[in-house]
């Protein structure tokens, strides 16, 4: 039988944000970094499709149908079995209950296909064809958490999505347009989402995590490798009192307590090289955070001295050009063995915020969605989303129980005592996913990801 436990209250309430414009439907780029140069739309109903901001449709695609776009100079040229048309832009809308199904194309390369929701729009774009689609919130998160989480149980399902919902819109803070990769979240489309996926979003709907009335970092990984890290010590930005460090009992059965990995040392010397404009001849580990994960690395060059760079960024690197499973993570130790580099660690992702994998633990000790992010996200508040006046209102005068640390032993009660440092108003964008790109934050150069 499970101890009580106290779990994060939901504030009905909204939070108060920089920007005061609606978000019930968001914006989000589509084929980013793919550069489509043919997207082939495909209704699953009938679908109407309107010339720039016209009011009366251009034409009427019924479903199944095929239409062609691509680009021509200034404008598009859109091709069906009934002929071929021009416009500068254009929109698209599937009538009542239908999706677009949608495919890039470049030479030799194809992207899809991915059935979307809501409505698509398509405009010329110097490096090939701008797609964009515009839908509901709770269909984005669902999309999202498809993608994002691979689990089939509820609780740790109903936790992701809460988190993927905050980040969301506290993304929008900074821009109106989301991009469908990993610098931000991997969306696409509806094809993977499945019933406890519903289940999950619609039980959660509207649900968001605040700290001290604001939207918070809601940044999530896959496998902690025992301890959970603060997030200053994987990029740089002010400490958060909700992302602080902690051991992490609910980890113990993830799959990754042990990797080994090798990488040709030439070729990763190379590649430091032209990364960072000078002849690197090797590498040593520098600093260690807290939790034992590498901090920093030292580039070794020809002439000067070592440059140090954080272990994030020397992990992302090298798993851009070897593959994304070659550093899961920091928690690693590195020695030259002849003509290669051999790492051994434990992990996966950058071990900020939430680890899926423990979330999924507790979920099977009988712990609730609240309990997971109350244990993963210390000090947070759950506020109830309110459609389109989330950005315009402030945050309810309530406030969570204060919770107890976890006993030595499990099952432990999840959430630990809050953190009593303030939250800054300045914070760095964070990306987010299981296989995130480098990111830039408003402050300053940085390289982020989040996930596996």
């Amino acid at each position: 039988m499970l101890r009580g436990l106290p779990i994060l209250l939901l504030l009905i309430g909204a939070v108060r944000t920089p920007a005061a414009q609606p978000v019930d439907t968001l914006r989000v780029q589509l084929f980013t970094g793919f550069q489509p140069d043919v997207v082939a739309v495909e209704p699953t109903a009938a679908a109407r499709i309107y010339a720039e901001d016209f009011a009366r449709p251009l034409l009427r695609l019924p479903a199944g149908a095929m239409l062609l776009v691509d680009r021509r100079g200034n404008e598009l040229r859109l091709r069906t079995s009934e002929g071929t048309i021009f416009a500068r832009w254009i929109r698209i809308y599937p009538e009542e209950g239908g999706h677009l199904r949608l495919t890039a194309r470049r030479p030799g390369q194809t992207s899809g296909p991915f059935t979307y929701p809501g409505w698509i729009q398509i405009a010329p774009d110097p490096s090939g064809l701008q797609v964009l689609n515009h839908v509901a919130l709770e269909d984005y998160v669902a999309a999202v958490l498809a993608r994002e989480h691979h689990f089939d149980d509820l609780e740790s399902t109903k936790a992701l999505a809460v988190a993927i919902r905050t980040y969301t819109l506290r993304r929008l803070q900074t821009s109106d347009t989301l991009l469908d990769h990993a610098a931000h979240q991997m969306y696409e489309g509806i094809d993977r989402v499945t019933p406890l996926i519903r289940e999950a979003v619609e039980q959660t709907r509207g649900e968001v995590l605040t700290y001290q009335g604001e939207l918070i970092e809601a940044v999530y990984f896959a496998a902690s490798g025992g301890h959970t890290a603060n997030n200053e010590d994987v990029w740089d930005g002010v400490p958060q009192p909700y992302l602080r460090g902690r051991p992490d009992p609910y980890d113990r059965n993830a799959p990754f307590q042990h990797w080994e990995a090798t990488v040709p040392r030439n070729r990763l010397l190379e590649i430091l090289s032209q990364q960072y404009g000078t002849r690197i001849t090797g590498f040593r580990i520098g600093t260690h955070s807290p939790d034992g994960r590498v901090a920093t690395i030292e580039l070794l060059r020809e002439w000067g001295d070592p440059l140090t760079i954080r272990a994030n960024e020397f992990r992302l690197l090298v798993n851009a050009h070897f593959g994304r499973h070659t550093l899961r993570s920091t928690y690693f130790t590195a020695r030259r063995q002849g003509d290669t580099y051999h790492f051994e660690g434990k992990g996966f992702g950058h071990g900020v915020g939430l680890s899926q994998y423990g979330a999924l633990e507790m979920s099977r000790q009988g712990y609730s969605y609240r309990d997971i992010l109350s244990f993963y996200y210390p000090g947070a508040e759950l506020h109830l989303y309110e459609a389109g006046a989330l950005l315009a209102a402030g945050s309810s005068s309530e406030s969570p129980d204060d919770f107890s640390p976890p006993p030595a032993r499990t099952p432990a009660a999840p959430p630990g005592a809050t953190a009593s440092a303030a939250s800054s108003t300045t914070r760095p964008v964070v990306a987010i996913g299981w296989s995130a790109a480098p990111l830039q934050t408003i402050e300053r150069p940085i390289r982020r990801r989040i996930g596996w």
